[in-house]
């Protein structure tokens, strides 16, 4: 009981922290905006669950399954990284040596944290099944509410999947080596290749569209057994059928829930390979006794310079007492922003290794040799996703380090700090997307080429406003990947800011008005923030 006591409080005291924020309601009303797009009305142009030339009618069936498939799909992804921070907040509250001082036991601690993970997914499904509910009544095309189908695919696809992310969440951050950009990159290529091989697995969405697909080929022989998901374009209108829901025999509740104790093995994996608090800001036991005993060379050392310094304070007095303003060496000002744009490029190279450069030079050649079509619909993908961890710096950096006061006190800091951060950047994203450029100088599509100009300036444009505005290099991250696997990885038409076989200069033009827009945004941002000190 103690311990179930333990884990409770940490729990409680961890979801009462984030769902204070103002964050957190935003996080709900955007979650609620997807539920109600992943019900499109029938003459909107785009649907969300296909298959080949139908979909279903939004009956309680239908509606609870498309929206528990996007929804499992959509929040795998982005509810990873919306809760992978709590034990990184212990660590950057200092509430490391309240815990540190107490015998809570690491598993109960993860347990805590996992439990708090997943109630603030369970709370965002819960809006969304609200949400599912009154999407089929505002669609209207069948008014008759049938609460287990509509609701069965959440509590048996959804929700089991938010135990794994929670404890996945817990895991990662229990490692030090996967808390940063390198754990998100790994959990995203891991999301890639399961929402890409779903049929190879018996707990994912196929659980679902296998039974939807099954059922329509009884219904229509001619089905060619094609589907898809996601937000995706109508050449023309869909046929309708009627999909009942999936029969949910013991047998397939039992796999479903399978999923919780494999959460559990994550996190008793992940009290395992947790190594506390020691190494960190808030040390315990023997890192604690470091600590004192730095703490006291650290004493001791001040004290022999307080001492040196006092005792060469007579033999320097008479030298200060002589100096004069006149004697000083004038002030000069460089109005050149290049230096500054020189030492930005430097900071955001500086953790770069030769294995960096090298991976990024054989991508850049593999855009001149590969056959065309390769090289513009995977390479050139791949070549803009390498330096996410270098963009992501951009407008985070000077807070991350404590040193925006001092660039505040330089002179038109807003202006020309903001402006040298973007160029760099700009360098930095042509320098990497150089191999595609020059493979459509030599093919000579100047559409494309297009394409290429708006992403070289959206890129910088948005990491730059994410840095800014959110003061975290995490937002950038977050939302370029998502971006990036939404648009250019899986072509999304409105998302692929790197064009695709239906490419218009049209969208280029706008990808290049809205980093104009993230400027703007930013510049404003910025120069609000210098006025208020």
């Amino acid at each position: 009981m103690k311990a179930l006591r333990t884990i409770y409080h940490i729990a409680r005291a961890d979801f009462l922290e984030r769902v204070r924020q103002f964050s957190f309601l935003v996080i709900l009303g955007l979650n609620m905006l997807a539920a109600y797009f992943f019900v499109p009305p029938s003459d909107a142009g785009y649907v969300t669950l296909y298959m080949d030339e139908y979909r279903g009618i939004y009956n309680s069936a239908w509606v609870g399954g498309s929206v528990a498939i996007s929804t499992t799909l959509f929040l795998t992804l982005f509810g990873f990284y919306l809760v992978k921070s709590s034990i990184q907040r212990d660590d950057r509250n200092k509430v490391g040596p309240i815990i540190a001082a107490t015998p809570v036991e690491k598993l109960h601690y993860l347990l805590g944290k996992a439990c708090s993970n997943y109630t603030v997914l369970f709370t965002i499904v819960s809006v969304i099944m609200l949400m599912s509910l009154t999407m089929q009544l505002v669609r209207g095309e069948v008014m008759q509410v049938e609460l287990w189908p509509l609701l069965s695919p959440f509590l048996l696809l959804t929700l089991p999947f938010m135990f794994v992310v929670a404890a996945l969440a817990v895991l990662f951050e229990s490692l030090k080596v996967l808390r940063g950009m390198l754990g998100n990159v790994i959990f995203f290529i891991l999301f890639i290749g399961f929402s890409s091989s779903s049929s190879l697995f018996g707990f994912g969405t196929d659980v679902i569209t296998s039974d939807m697909r099954n059922k329509l080929a009884l219904l229509h022989p001619d089905y060619s057994g094609d589907y898809g998901s996601g937000i995706l374009i109508l050449d023309k209108p869909l046929k309708l059928f009627e999909w009942n829901g999936v029969d949910w025999t013991s047998g397939l509740i039992l796999q479903q829930l399978l999923l919780i104790p494999a959460a559990f093995v994550f996190v008793v994996l992940a009290a395992l390979l947790f190594r506390g608090f020691r190494g960190s800001s808030f040390s315990a036991g023997s890192g604690g006794d470091a600590a004192v005993k730095r703490q006291s060379v650290n004493i001791s050392d001040d004290t022999v310079t307080a001492t040196t310094t006092s005792a060469s304070a007579s033999s320097t007095e008479s030298e200060r007492t002589m100096l004069r303003a006149t004697s000083l060496a004038p002030v000069q000002l460089q109005n050149s922003i290049v230096p500054l744009i020189r030492a930005e490029l430097r900071l955001m190279m500086k953790s770069v290794s030769l294995g960096w450069f090298v991976i990024a030079a054989i991508l850049a050649v593999l855009c001149l040799v590969l056959p065309f079509t390769v090289s513009m619909n995977w390479i050139w993908a791949m070549t803009w996703i390498w330096p996410i961890v270098l963009w992501s710096e951009m407008g985070s950096r000077e807070v991350r380090f404590r040193t925006h006061t001092l660039v505040a006190s330089s002179p038109r800091f807003v202006s020309r700090q903001l402006l040298a951060v973007w160029i760099a950047g700009l360098m930095l994203t042509g320098l990497t997307g150089s191999g595609m450029l020059i493979r459509l100088l030599l093919e000579g599509d100047t559409e494309t080429l297009i394409y290429w100009l708006s992403a070289v300036i959206f890129i910088p444009s948005l990491a730059l406003a994410a840095g800014v505005l959110t003061h975290t290099k995490r937002t950038f991250e977050v939302l370029y990947m998502i971006l990036w696997y939404l648009g250019p990885f899986n072509k999304m038409p409105l998302l692929n800011f790197l064009g695709g076989e239906s490419s218009s200069w049209v969208k280029g033009t706008l990808y290049i008005l809205i980093s104009i827009g993230f400027l703007l945004i930013t510049f404003q941002a910025r120069r609000r923030l210098a006025q208020n000190g």
